[in-house]
């Protein structure tokens, strides 16, 4: 008897338990559906964990605006109401531009190491290479929930890496190191295996790419600590 056809819903369990037959199967390049699971998935988990999160929310709000010390009061709760409204907003349009970025970025590091994606497929590796960012979000909630109120001055707090180790108000130290955690390396590893298995790369092409990967990844929050002085 002929295995049974996988269904879109098996996706989601390899993508855990058995990437390299995910990213086989879905070298077509079809990540529409995946990404929708996971803006949804996101979105319930970004409202179910609010709370929990919230006194890390509100140390980064007023690690940001101390850079700028000629706001006044009002304008500190302006921006406080906003950001409130605009993390729920950007968790649903944010997210797919993010992915689809990271979709370029994938395809531009396999043309560097030589080989080739049709965008459709650096997209599909990029919405899947997330899925482990959910798994982030709940571990960092029930971290916050059982840590003391008063260490939460940093979202690298709930980090699994070097980061939580770190001063807080050290920006370009975190921007360089921060990253070096379990989950931002899991979705890097993800990433090498799907750059693997659909351009016939060798390891060694597939880790160099998906390093460019996160050191570009890097970049962002290291301009902003640049400029944050």
């Amino acid at each position: 008897m002929s295995e049974a056809t996988p269904s879109r819903w098996d996706d989601y369990l390899d993508v855990f338990a058995s990437p390299s037959r995910l990213f086989e199967r879905r070298s077509d390049g079809k990540f529409g559906h995946a990404m929708l699971v996971f803006i949804i998935a996101a979105v319930v988990l970004y409202f179910a964990t609010r709370t929990a999160m919230q006194p890390i929310m509100d140390a980064e709000f007023e690690r940001g605006m101390a850079a700028n010390p000629n706001l006044t009061p009002e304008q500190m709760e302006a921006g406080r109401k906003f950001a409130g409204i605009a993390g729920g907003i950007f968790v649903v349009v944010g997210t797919p531009i993010l992915m689809l970025l990271l979709g370029g970025v994938i395809w531009i590091a396999a043309k560097v190491v030589g080989k080739s994606l049709d965008y459709a497929q650096s997209a599909t590796i990029a919405t899947f290479a997330m899925f482990p960012r959910l798994v982030d979000s709940v571990v960092s909630a029930v971290q916050a929930l059982l840590m003391d109120e008063s260490s939460l001055n940093s979202r690298y707090k709930v980090s699994l890496g070097i980061g939580r180790f770190l001063n807080p108000d050290n920006g370009v130290l975190l921007a360089l190191v921060g990253r070096l955690d379990v989950f931002t390396i899991w979705v890097t590893v993800l990433i090498a295996i799907g750059i693997k298995v659909m351009t016939k790369a060798t390891a060694g092409q597939a880790v160099a790419a998906a390093a460019l990967v996160w050191l570009v990844g890097s970049l962002p929050m290291l301009l902003q600590a640049l400029r944050a002085g």
